[in-house]
């Protein structure tokens, strides 16, 4: 198990300014961020420079983030937007699959304000549509699917039902620690379902949605290392932090920072 970080750590340094910076920082697994247009990994041109990249610099890709908002239209109504996602996220399969990465994490059922009603229900229906087709993609190009956990319950339940209906291991599990943080359930959904899991989104906070390092908000990481440590998962430890509202303002003090506390949840 290595510890891995996500690129986007500070979307305004450019993507071949970042990797290097993450290098320096003692990193050897990074994953692609949810914003393609920082990365470049929707187009050819954007992942010849990726390739070169990750081989100049000893790094390899852990996971492939479909891109948000624009890929979280998978359970939407509107059949334009609906298919309109689920060809970005095809997008992301195909580019993970040919940077040699394995994983493609996907966001379930958005918003999360979304009434209890008929239109739920058909908007679920739409969303096991789409993610059998992403699945079905995928596999033919030897990547996984992980469904990450969000924010609320009734979003939580979605992510159950599916893990139980998708069964084949072309789709499992990526289980974000500040999501779960935020609706006080730690680590519930981490030791219901961390037999399915592909790939972790760690990261802190004190009851928002800031990503910020481990220990830098309220979750019990003491905890969390017992749990995570049991569950027998092969994969790496990924931290998904964000520079913006951590206490470390240099990219290279924060990068250092990470790597440091990454190390002590290992």
């Amino acid at each position: 198990m290595k510890v891995a970080i996500c690129t986007g750590f500070d979307y305004s340094i450019p993507f071949v300014r970042a990797i290097p910076m993450i290098r320096q920082a003692g990193f050897q697994v990074v994953a692609l961020g949810a914003n393609p247009r920082h990365s470049g990994y929707a187009t050819e041109e954007g992942r010849a420079v990726i390739r070169k990249l990750m081989m100049d610099n000893g790094l390899t890709i852990n996971s492939v983030h479909a891109p948000c908002p624009e890929g979280d239209q998978l359970f939407s109504l509107d059949e334009a937007r609906r298919l309109e996602s689920i060809r970005l996220c095809k997008i992301t399969v195909d580019a993970a699959a040919e940077l040699d990465s394995k994983i493609v994490v996907i966001h379930l059922i958005q918003p999360y304000d979304i009434p209890h009603d008929d239109a739920r229900n058909r908007m679920i229906v739409r969303g096991r549509d789409s993610v059998a087709l992403l699945a079905e993609h995928a596999a033919a190009k030897g990547i996984r699917v992980a469904m990450e956990n969000g924010w609320r319950q009734d979003y939580d339940d979605v992510l159950a039902q599916f893990l139980a209906e998708f069964k084949h291991g072309s789709v499992g599990f990526c289980y974000d620690s500040g999501h779960e943080n935020i609706h006080g359930n730690c680590f519930k959904i981490l030791e219901q379902f961390g037999h399915r899991l592909l790939t972790v989104h760690l990261h802190d906070n004190t009851g928002s949605d800031s990503h910020v390092l481990p220990y830098e908000g309220n979750i019990d990481w003491d905890r969390f290392r017992k749990i995570f440590h049991g569950l027998g998962y092969p994969g790496d430890l990924l931290l998904e932090v964000d520079i913006a509202n951590s206490g470390f303002k240099n990219p290279e003090t924060f990068l250092a920072e990470a790597r440091k506390r990454g190390e002590q949840l290992l």
